[in-house]
């Protein structure tokens, strides 16, 4: 995969998945450029301090002093679990969508609205539920947040329709997409097998979102992997066949839903 410096001179990340769990089934990343940005802190381990995201960094040779930001794609635990323990670690500010703000803060509560019967038995689960240490986001993003600032040469996109502030972000130099959960891959997402088998995560807020999210998305052109936290990776061609199937579905609905 090339990693060609863009017009302003700097290279694509390297994308690196962290592994929370030992199957495939809860990731967050990192993106190695100039700096470091650490893309959602996983599901609060035992003392909520990030300890796999802090090995995988010293895996890659990186230290502490080279995060620049923590992002948080969306509210749900397993994506901020340990983001309090991080910062502190580190000093980085945390960035998320004003419209998360609230959940991750703690004066709201995010809904859950299954996508099938896989959600509402994983809705039975604790899993959903898991406790994090509640915060203030020190960046709110906006349609002009840019990582290049943070020394990673990407880009973050709005989505919404996953919770209402989803992000996804995209690496123009190298064609990768992180889209966090508007998809998951393969059988018991991820963890048995078919990795790169798109299905839908077990909660949507708005699918209909998420559809359009996922054509902006594909239209940004030349991609060339969809990395996604609970399974995958996934090939575009595989999520553009899954966008039109859903597309049709969700027309198909709306036509004979009842006046």
């Amino acid at each position: 995969m090339g990693r060609e410096p863009t017009l302003d001179g700097m290279q694509a990340p390297l994308v690196v998945p962290i592994h929370h769990s030992p199957l495939n089934t809860a990731k967050s990343y990192l993106l190695l450029g100039e700096r470091v940005v650490i893309v959602d802190s996983g599901p609060p381990d035992a003392e909520r301090r990030g300890h796999k995201v802090r090995r995988a960094l010293a895996a890659c040779g990186r230290s502490a002093d080279d995060v620049s930001l923590i992002l948080a794609t969306h509210s749900h635990p397993d994506h901020v679990g340990n983001t309090v323990g991080l910062r502190d670690w580190c000093g980085a500010p945390v960035a998320i969508d004003p419209k998360e703000s609230a959940f991750v803060a703690g004066t709201d509560r995010l809904s859950r609205t299954p996508t099938g019967l896989a959600g509402r038995l994983f809705l039975r689960t604790p899993l959903p539920y898991e406790e994090f240490d509640h915060f203030t986001p020190d960046l709110l993003v906006d349609d002009a947040f840019d990582l290049r600032r943070f020394g990673v040469n990407a880009d973050v996109h709005r989505c919404g329709g996953h919770t209402p502030g989803s992000l996804a972000l995209h690496c123009p130099g190298s064609g990768e997409l992180i889209a966090a959960d508007l998809f998951a891959g393969g059988v018991g997402i991820g963890g048995l097998a078919f990795h790169g088998r798109v299905i839908e995560p077990p909660f949507h807020e708005d699918r209909a979102t998420v559809i359009r999210a996922a054509e902006r998305l594909l239209a940004l052109g030349g991609l060339t992997t969809i990395h996604v936290c609970h399974g995958g990776p996934l090939d575009p061609e595989n999520v553009t066949r899954w966008v039109r199937r859903a597309k049709a579905a969700l027309a198909g609905a709306q036509v004979s839903a009842p006046w």
